[in-house]
């Protein structure tokens, strides 16, 4: 995480994120599960908000807009033709 404002350095800080090394940018503390973790980027992120600062989660997980476009393929179930229509059901 990186923060470009003082405001924005304490609030991560309160959640519990440590400076890296470099100072550039923040890390979850130690010890953090997944559970732990998504918990403190969601409070972070919504007092960010509930301040006026604005907030962007980037958790590393590739989305459909991520993952190239491969030549489709259609499968064996869309090639074969129905072998007999449904029949209608009556009401009475």
């Amino acid at each position: 995480m990186t923060a470009s404002t003082t405001a924005a350095r304490l609030l991560l800080e309160q959640h519990g994120f440590v400076p890296t090394a470099d100072g550039a940018s923040y890390r979850p503390r130690d010890g953090l599960d997944e559970r732990g973790l998504l918990g403190a980027v969601t409070a972070a992120e919504a007092q960010a908000y509930a301040h006026g600062l604005s907030a962007r989660v980037h958790l590393g997980i590739p989305t459909p807009a991520d993952i190239p476009a491969s030549a489709r393929r259609r499968s064996a179930a869309a090639t074969s033709p129905r072998t007999t229509p449904s029949a209608r059901r009556r009401t009475r």
